[in-house]
Parts: C-alpha cells; structure tokens; sequence
C-alpha cells in the first residue's frame, strides 16, 4: 500500500503568486514516510554520483521517460492537492496527465542553455499572453536536496522577462516541489560542484479538451521548420488532423492569429480563421 502523508495547504495566497511570477516553490511540500519511500523509489531508478562516476552516462546526464522503471514513482501524479491547484490554473476540471521524466545530473555536466521555454516542445500553438489555460500546468519534485553548484534549475519571473541574471536557483531543501506553467522562461545550469547529484522528478497536466498539446510526439514539432512548412501548406481542415483547434474556436484571437502568423507563414492566407475578439 502506499503511503500518502498530508500536505501543506495550497492557498490563495500560492495560487496568486504562481500567477504572478509564472512559478511557484514549495519547500519539503513531501515528507515523512512518504518522502522515505519515494527516495527509495527514485534510486531505483537513478543512481548516485558515487555509484557511476567510474563509468558516467553520456554527457554526465541521465533522462528517464514515463512510465518511470519504477511504479511508485508514477503516484506522484496522483495528489489530489496538486491536481485541485492544476484545475484551477487550467480552468477545467477535466485534465489528463502529460508525460513525465525523471532526470539526473552529475559532476562535469554542461548545460548550455541561454534560457527556453517549455511551450516550444510542450504545444503546437505559440504562447499566448491572454489565455493561460492554453498552456500546461508542470511540476518540479526535488526529492532530495539541492545544494549550491549541483545544477539547480534557473527560473525567471514573469517581471523579469527573459534576464537570466534574475533567476533564480532552485537551490531547495528535499521534498520541495516547484510548480509553474510552460510560459515560464527558464535554464538547466551547470553542475559546478565535485560530487553529489541532482535528481528531479516532473509532470505535466493539461486541460483533457486541448489536443494540441503533449511531449514526446508530435506536439513538440511547432518550432521545427520542416514541420511549419507543412502546416502552413493546409488548409484548416487538414490542420485538424494534426490537432489544431479548428476555426471558430475560441482560441483564436487577434493576439494568437498574430502569433500563430509569425510561428506559421500563411497560416490565415486563404481567411479561414476569424478573430473571436
């Protein structure tokens, strides 16, 4: 059976702060038994610094796509505190679960990231500045503690826009989760540190009704070229086969038909899309 320990309320308070800085950490959110179990679970699956550095894996760098090797790891979808916090970002009460990963970092990682956006390879359709239920709503588990030089994740807020000297460093205690949608910017860093490791567990949800989004198939194609050229060359019934919101939707409005323009040349050239607003 497992264990579920209660957790911290998420408040009013949480959920404004989520909103206005595009993320939100929680420190020890798990813990107690359930922490134990769970970082039992997770080095099943990803190994200490001190078990591999004779023989690293590729790049000092280890990704593990769901379904985790470990079962356990997968109720981590489950907190009913999350996924109430996930309904109400996406305004919806019907979500489905995104895939999720698990990830290592160890000494000698290079990061090379100047900053990204998750929407990229998370959604076929561009960001949108007025709708947030058009993203996703991830989450961040760091079972175990994160310390200075270990790799911790960079996040920006959403004031800052895209200054990487702002961010912050997900330098956390263990059981901290950090929640935030995929219009945050954000960056891996570098693992500066000589031993230790960085284990991350994370997830998505997304709203049930939004087809277009996902990771690992083709939803992570929006920004590739090959991919824009052919979408640009449908027509929007063709588009709906692969996922896009078909016209009328509400989705459409002047600012995403702008956006959607940029991402895909052509895309409104035979006027098939009118603007809702």
């Amino acid at each position: 059976m497992y264990v579920t320990q209660p957790h911290q309320k998420l408040t009013d308070e949480h959920f404004a702060q989520l909103l206005e800085d595009g993320y939100l950490i929680i420190p020890r959110y798990i813990r107690g038994e359930e922490l134990r179990e769970l970082q039992i679970a997770q080095r099943r699956v990803l190994k200490p610094w001190d078990e591999i550095k004779h023989s690293p894996p590729a790049g000092n760098s280890f990704f593990a796509c769901y379904p985790p090797p470990d079962a356990r790891m997968a109720r981590l979808y489950l907190h009913p505190e999350l996924i109430a916090f996930g309904q109400r970002f996406l305004k919806s009460p019907n979500l489905l679960a995104r895939v999720g990963c698990m990830l290592a970092r160890y000494p000698g990682f290079v990061a090379g990231d100047t900053g990204h956006f998750d929407n990229g390879n998370n959604s076929l359709l561009p960001i949108t500045e007025s709708d947030r239920e058009y993203g996703q709503f991830g989450c961040w588990i760091h079972l175990e503690e994160v310390k200075e030089g270990q790799a911790p994740l960079l996040l920006v807020k959403r004031k800052d826009g895209k200054d990487l000297k702002k961010a912050q460093p997900l330098i956390c205690p263990e059981g901290t989760i950090c929640l935030f949608n995929n219009y945050c910017w954000h960056a891996a860093s570098d693992f500066t540190a000589a031993e230790g490791q960085r284990f991350t567990w994370g997830f998505g949800l997304g709203r049930a009704d939004h087809h277009w989004e996902g990771f690992k198939h083709y939803t992570d194609l929006g920004g590739v070229k090959p991919f824009q050229e052919a979408v640009s060359a449908m027509d929007a019934r063709e588009r709906t086969l692969f996922r896009f919101p078909p016209p009328g939707h509400a989705y459409y409005t002047k600012q995403t038909l702008a956006a959607l323009e940029k991402q895909y040349p052509g895309w409104n050239a035979k006027g098939e899309y009118a603007s809702v607003d």
